[in-house]
């Protein structure tokens, strides 16, 4: 049973339709519960890829009962185990006639005997994303962490692939292996360079694929996806860089993204057109490349508040800043299940690991879902309210769509079952009109909801007599509503979903000149084009164009993207959608942009077509 801490601010939240909005904070919001949407093949929502924590079911610090609060109550998915493979590697001793080589015959006798008291079931496993600490496990001349460094490239290999292969059954492997964990951002304290982490990564992923086929392996786990900066010299000497030397040996491309201060700096928003940016530029890149768009894991996200990982009094404040974009960030990434393979929110359980000897009393890292309170007892935070917002979500996903970039939705119907997921992301209310929801034959509703604008997070449910036709989402406010019906609706249409990449990307914008994206082999059809404008522009400079054309012809420029300014980033780097009719696309299509004033790039274009099959 969820609590309402404000049952009068729960029911202005889901039924308030009397209100004083401006014209421009009316949404409409059109849903068709009939239409399947085939999101590049993907028709169900996957709790695997996207409820997750970031935990390992063999986490020590974690009680049997806390376990069964995640996994059972919750239904959360384990995400990320980043410990592992570094303890391990310590453990194993040299070969005895090679140094620099771990011995494989002890390696697979210390993998074949798990702790006592691990935890873990074989299906809890299976989803998990293995990393390692570069500090620890990139191999350099002078690395001692084990007898036998590691050393060389060869040496990190064989211990990680020999190890993955021993330590689990085959119907328990991690499926995913991260190579490091935010590897670049410390080369140079580890004395080492960008180029050297990149094919240290080449040799590993050789050999564990070798030996451990069904295990996808990526990177480069980059720390700040600061693309944009220095005109995207970021991109061409980090994700560029390394997807040059490596991409063509990773499965997948992996990334964290945060609101907040990102460990030094000034506060920064990155919820809504910044996410969409970073996957459509490292997707096209990676089609460019290697002819498709591979998978992403977006391995942390979240919101990084001014404590940091320093511990901090709790402040309810700076936790419902922290569902803001955890549940923002979430639901642009449930826009992309064909393309994001895994998304795993920063949240950590009881991480012993994060105090110290100069912990204060009732003081805590700021991530955790059980903190120790000034008596040293553990207290559940207001972390909760994520996995309890989801709480049940699932099914297949049905068509929606809002006329705000601002107001996220998702339709998903599973059986009898609807579930309606809307999000505010802007500052200011909106009043939300929803049509297509009229002649259901509903047997029960009921409205969740989680504040994240006040003092406090707020999270809290209510029946309602029948499905609502206007809401009102103050800023920052998350509602679904789930239904109840009495016949499951069958979808009888289907809009596939399907994304196009332009042959050329990060090109330069010249005042009032044509810049120009072409595209091959773009179906036809019934249906909508999205033209989704990835642009990095230095401030002063216009975020919009003053002249979009597909094949020639003039698209509207919208006034609004997903999100925020970006305040706080040096540089606006973001994703603006146009639609049009599909009658404007050809096989061969172009599409021209227009700035009227130069500088910086257009980064990405590219073309998502939303077809009736």
């Amino acid at each position: 049973m969820f609590v309402c801490r404000n049952l009068h601010l729960a029911t202005l939240a889901v039924l308030a339709i009397n209100v004083t909005l401006h014209a421009e904070d009316v949404v409409q919001v059109e849903l068709r519960p009939d239409v399947l949407r085939n999101i590049g093949g993907i028709i169900r929502f996957d709790r695997d890829q996207f409820v997750t924590v970031h935990e390992g079911p063999g986490s020590g610090d974690l009680t049997q009962a806390d376990h069964r609060v995640l996994r059972d109550e919750l239904d959360v998915r384990y995400g990320r185990n980043g410990g592992l493979l570094s303890w391990q590697a310590s453990r194993v001793p040299a070969a005895a006639n090679d140094p620099d080589m771990p011995d494989v015959t002890r390696l697979r006798k210390l993998a074949s005997k798990p702790p006592a008291d691990n935890k873990a079931r074989d299906s809890d496993m299976r989803e998990v994303v293995l990393c390692a600490h570069p500090e620890l496990l990139h191999a350099m001349p002078d690395n001692d962490h084990a007898a036998w460094g590691p050393r060389t490239y060869e040496s990190i290999a064989e211990f990680t692939a020999q190890f993955i292969k021993a330590h689990f059954q085959d119907d328990a492997r991690p499926r995913y292996l991260e190579v490091f964990n935010e590897p670049f951002v410390k080369a140079r304290k580890i004395g080492t360079t960008i180029d050297a982490l990149s094919e240290q990564h080449n040799v590993v992923a050789k050999r564990v694929r070798q030996l451990c086929p069904n295990v996808l392996i990526g990177g480069y786990s980059a720390a700040y996806v600061e693309l944009e900066i220095h005109n995207f010299g970021h991109w061409d000497s980090r994700q560029k860089r390394f997807m040059d030397i490596a991409g063509e040996e990773m499965d997948f491309f992996s990334y964290h993204i945060y609101d907040g201060v990102n460990v030094t700096g000034t506060p920064r928003v990155r919820t809504g057109s910044n996410a969409e940016a970073i996957m459509d530029l490292i997707n096209t890149y990676s089609h460019m490349k290697f002819g498709v768009a591979k998978p992403i894991l977006i391995t942390e996200y979240g919101n990084i508040p001014a404590a940091s990982m320093s511990p901090a009094p709790y402040d309810a404040q700076r936790t419902a800043s922290m569902l803001y974009s955890l549940v923002g960030q979430l639901m642009t990434f449930m826009d992309h299940p064909d393309v994001l393979a895994k998304v795993i929110p920063y949240i950590l359980g009881k991480a012993e690991w994060t105090y110290t000897a100069d912990t204060k009393p009732g003081e805590a890292n700021v991530f955790l879902l059980w903190r120790r309170d000034a008596e040293g007892a553990y207290v559940e935070t207001d972390l909760f309210l994520f996995y309890r917002f989801l709480l049940g979500l699932g099914g297949e996903w049905r068509y929606s769509r809002s006329s705000n970039p601002d107001v996220r939705v998702h339709l998903l119907a599973d059986g009898k079952r609807l579930a309606l997921m809307l999000m505010n992301l802007d500052h200011a209310a909106k009043r939300v009109v929803l049509s297509g929801l009229e002649n259901l034959d509903v047997t029960s509703c009921t409205g969740r909801f989680l504040y994240t604008d006040g003092k406090e997070p707020v999270l809290g449910i209510q029946a309602l007599p029948t499905l609502p036709r206007k809401l009102k989402l103050r800023g920052g406010t998350a509602i679904m509503v789930i239904a109840n019906l009495k016949d499951a609706i069958d979808a009888n249409r289907v809009i596939q979903e399907r994304r196009f990449y332009a042959t050329e990307c990060t090109k330069d914008i010249k005042a009032n000149r044509p810049t120009r994206f072409q595209f091959s082999n773009i179906p036809t059809g019934n249906g909508e084009v999205i033209v989704r404008l990835s642009t990095g522009r230095p401030p002063g400079l216009s975020k919009l164009p003053t002249r979009v054309e597909l094949n020639g012809q003039s698209l509207q420029i919208p006034d609004n993207w997903a999100g925020g300014e970006q305040e706080g980033r040096k540089n606006f780097f973001g994703t603006i959608e146009l639609s049009a009719s599909a009658n404007l696309l050809e096989p061969e299509s172009r599409v021209d942009v227009v700035y009227s004033d130069g500088g910086g790039k257009v980064a990405s274009v590219v073309l998502q077509t939303n077809l009736e099959k």
